[in-house]
């Protein structure tokens, strides 16, 4: 598909997702329902949709619809520009399967053809994880939002002269978000819990972003369209108002969460400059087939991984004392139920973090790691 279909396919999976929504949300989405208004100039904003009147009092709105798409999976270009390699992937997976559905449809056997190019796709896309970061998430947030924000008063002064006068017109961000955090931890008022598939909650570095850029009196709803890398029908769709984007979250009971991983150990596109590889590789048993993927690490030392540890460690427990919302990766999650009570204190310098901790017994550490990984992996 080409940018603006694009565009239209998210605008109408949220649509589609309306009917499941508090009500909150679906009161904002019933806005652009309606008719793409008739025009020449077709992308600032890029829809302009009608919403008639509810009474013989009031006027119809025209609202413009101003979408972009978010990407963890993103890279930043040697001009400072931000681009997405999730859209790569997106057209990888469209290659192979249009290449060989028929051929696997038709056959008894998958060819050997097929089962090497899936397993080169997953490798891609293993490479494009361990290259990309929270802190590549929220780059790339920032960058697309203060891209678009700049065009605010353009896409207003438009929207104004469709109307001619006749209608009322208001401006929405359709957010179209691709998020790859699976396996995490959620820590919340009702205790932990783990979320083995994508994830994509809304984090406070988001909502301080949004409060910082985003003037109510310009843009007047914020609709975020959330999913992984390739769009399935587990879509999280969320709409609010931007004049208190925090309670607005609060009266939809969507809670806010701060991020505890080793990633963050990788500031801004750090994560994008790793010299990793994985070689995928695949073995055929009769019937069986089996995919491996040969890592290799040229850089991240077991050094490198604990003190990316003790810092997302450090996050973490800050946040637990504090009584936040947080979500943490394997890894540290870990690392906050085995040695979080035993912290008294942090050894900093311009490199690292080191916990100073209270004495513990060889056999208690041994103890709490298996019984973290016996109540996990039985969940």
């Amino acid at each position: 598909m080409d940018k603006k279909n694009n565009e239209l396919f998210c605008l109408d999976r949220v649509i589609k997702e309306k009917h499941s929504l508090h009500e909150e949300s679906k009161q904002i989405i019933n806005k652009i329902c309606g008719k793409e208004f008739d025009r020449m100039d077709k992308e600032r904003p890029d829809f302009v949709r009608y919403c008639p009147p509810v009474s013989e009092h009031e006027n119809g709105i025209l609202i413009g619809i101003e979408h972009f798409r978010v990407d963890r999976l993103s890279l930043q270009k040697r001009d400072g520009k931000v681009a997405s390699t999730g859209i790569g992937t997106e057209k990888a997976i469209h290659r192979v399967y249009t290449q060989w559905h028929e051929k696997v449809t038709a056959s008894e056997v998958v060819p050997e053809g097929a089962i090497s190019d899936i397993a080169d796709l997953v490798g891609e896309q293993m490479q494009k994880l361990e290259k990309s970061s929270y802190n590549t998430f929220f780059r790339s947030f920032e960058y697309s939002l203060n891209n678009h924000l700049e065009n605010v008063d353009v896409y207003r002064a438009n929207l104004q002269e469709l109307s001619e006068g006749k209608y009322d017109t208001e401006l929405a961000l359709l957010i179209e978000i691709h998020s790859e955090f699976r396996n995490l931890f959620v820590n919340n008022q009702r205790g932990t819990y783990r979320e083995k598939e994508n994830f994509p909650p809304i984090f406070e570095d988001i909502v301080r972003l949004l409060e910082e850029k985003v003037d109510c009196n310009k843009v007047g709803y914020i609709i975020f369209c959330m999913g992984g890398t390739i769009y399935t029908d587990n879509l999280e769709v969320i709409a609010i108002r931007t004049e208190n984007i925090r309670k607005e979250l609060e009266r939809q009971n969507i809670a806010i969460y701060e991020y505890a991983g080793e990633d963050l150990f990788f500031a801004d596109f750090e994560a994008t400059q790793r010299k990793v590889r994985n070689e995928p590789g695949y073995k055929i048993d009769g019937d069986k087939i089996s995919l491996f993927i040969e890592h290799m690490d040229e850089e991240r030392n077991e050094q490198i991984k604990l003190d990316a540890l003790f810092y997302s460690l450090k996050k973490a427990l800050g946040y637990r004392k504090r009584g936040k919302n947080f979500v943490a990766s394997y890894g540290t999650q870990m690392m906050l139920d085995v040695l979080g009570d035993y912290v008294i204190g942090w050894q900093e310098d311009k490199q690292r973090v080191r916990p100073a901790l209270r004495p513990i017994l060889g056999e208690e550490l041994e103890y709490r790691v298996n019984a973290f990984d016996k109540k996990w992996h039985e969940n």
